[in-house]
């Protein structure tokens, strides 16, 4: 079929006719007086352009002071003050300043101005509800980690209220929470304990049903605020509420894994039960407190973990060895690592020699950690007793001078050891404080062993009389 091309129509009067030949041939459309073409005004043109212009102007202001920040702050801040200026005179919108404010604030907290800081801080703060809750948690979340590095820590303190007022001003309950967990970790770190304690609390509180249990459905925010009152039960050794709240943590974590949190609880579990002298238990606590720091990244903490790790394992007197395992195997070249398995391994050998050595060594920095320094003199009880027991094992009579030299501690401290081995029955002896001497009782020792022997296989040979006497009564029941 040939293409017909198309046909203009013609116009005449306001009615449109169409051509010859065409398809619309015959037809009329009328168009009333009334009825005419509309055109949108597109405004003035020049004051569009002159519109445009002034935002080109305000966003290179932004970028020329954003070039100079790193290497000319004071400058940097005289042109961010300009970008403020030129977008406050343009009117409502809010995009440049809010940056440039954000900008200001980190500037003069670099400079340690920290007054301007504040001050720069509250107009950035009256623009929050003119950004997206995004750009506001960004822009608070830059300001607090740049206002970290203030000496005066009231400044600091000054710069976290000014944001929970604001938060609370604003009803933002997220960033309010996290801003809050922030100045705990603050207040913790500088030992406050009454402000941590009013501000546990107040995160607990919104942690928490109408009627006053815990709203499980908030269970991340629950762990972190009992990650922080954990932290503070240690400072403060407050080992009942540790004991009530541990419980409850655990059951939080099987349902949420925030690797963080974790590690916090699991290290402070370690510590409480090292505290108890449950050894395998904070043996465990540490060594899972271990893999979560490390799967955050913290590997400072996790090689601190791992030195806690080997400690628990020395004193719990375990035969598995930490390091076989592979997380722990990464850090085996580190000189403060090898240093605690190089102390693991001269424990095993009971090389008291060695162990004196390692710990009394500054540069081995096993006893810079004041954590380590606390349970050395168990760790050191527990290597003599094992050195002890061997030393004395020929001898049926034997000098508590001897014994002293041997172990390198005074009188008294074998004194103390003896009457530990006694009391746990791990020697039969007497001794003789008089005269100085220990006096073993071999024989003794040996009898009551055979004893025991005896009795395990008399009550053995009861076990089978009794299971005989059964089964007989079973194949021929009584008439």
């Amino acid at each position: 079929l040939a293409q017909a091309s198309p046909l203009p129509l013609a116009c005449t009067g306001g009615v449109f006719l169409s051509a010859p030949g065409s398809a619309f041939q015959g037809a009329s459309v009328s168009m009333s007086d009334s009825d005419e073409f509309e055109y949108e005004d597109d405004g003035d043109p020049a004051e569009e352009e002159e519109g445009d212009e002034e935002a080109i102007q305000v966003e290179n202001a932004f970028y020329e002071a954003d070039d100079n920040r790193q290497n000319y702050p004071e400058r940097a801040l005289e042109q961010f003050q300009k970008v403020v200026t030129l977008e406050t005179a343009r009117g409502t919108e809010v995009v440049w300043r809010f940056k440039a404010l954000q900008s200001m604030v980190g500037l003069c907290g670099r400079l340690g101005r920290f007054d301007d800081m504040a001050a720069r801080y509250r107009e950035l703060l009256s623009y929050m509800d003119k950004v997206t809750r995004n750009d506001a948690s960004e822009a608070i979340n830059a300001v607090l980690d740049s206002a970290s590095s203030a000496s005066d820590v009231s400044k600091l303190e000054t710069i976290y209220e000014l944001t929970l007022e604001n938060l609370q001003a604003t009803s933002n309950q997220r960033l309010w929470f996290s801003t809050s967990v922030k100045l705990a970790k603050l207040h913790l770190e500088l030992g406050e304990v009454h402000k941590l304690q009013r501000l546990i609390r107040s995160l607990h509180k919104t942690c928490q049903k109408p009627d006053g249990t815990d709203d499980i459905s908030k269970g991340s925010q629950l762990l972190e605020v009992y990650a922080l009152e954990i932290q503070m039960c240690t400072v403060t050794k407050n080992s009942l509420r540790m004991k009530e709240i541990y419980p409850k943590t655990m059951e939080l974590t099987t349902a949420i894994a925030d690797p963080r949190n974790i590690a916090v609880i699991r290290e402070s579990g370690g510590k409480m039960y090292m505290a108890e002298k449950k050894w395998e238990g904070a043996y465990n606590e540490f060594f899972e407190a271990f893999k979560n720091y490390q799967e955050t990244g913290n590997s400072g903490r996790a090689k601190v973990m791992l030195k806690y790790v080997v400690l628990a394992n020395m004193l719990a007197l375990s035969d598995i060895n930490p390091f076989d395992s592979r997380e722990a195997k990464v850090y085996q070249d580190d000189p403060e690592i090898s240093a605690m398995a190089n102390l693991r391994t001269a424990f095993e050998q009971n090389d008291i020699g060695t162990v004196d050595k390692l710990t009394t060594n500054a540069s081995y920095k096993i006893l810079s950690d004041p954590f380590i320094r606390t349970y050395l003199q168990d760790l050191l009880r527990n290597i003599r007793l094992q050195v002890l027991q061997n030393t004395i094992r020929p001898y049926r009579c034997v000098s508590l001078q001897f014994l002293a030299t041997e172990l390198n501690v005074e009188s008294e401290e074998v004194i103390s050891l003896l009457v530990q081995l006694i009391l746990d029955e791990k020697i039969a002896a007497k001794i003789d404080g008089t005269a100085g001497f220990l006096h073993v009782d071999a024989s003794s020792k040996e009898e009551a062993m055979r004893f025991a022997s005896l009795k395990k296989w008399v009550d053995s040979f009861e076990r089978i009389h009794t299971g005989l006497l059964g089964k007989l009564n079973q194949m021929n029941p009584p008439v």
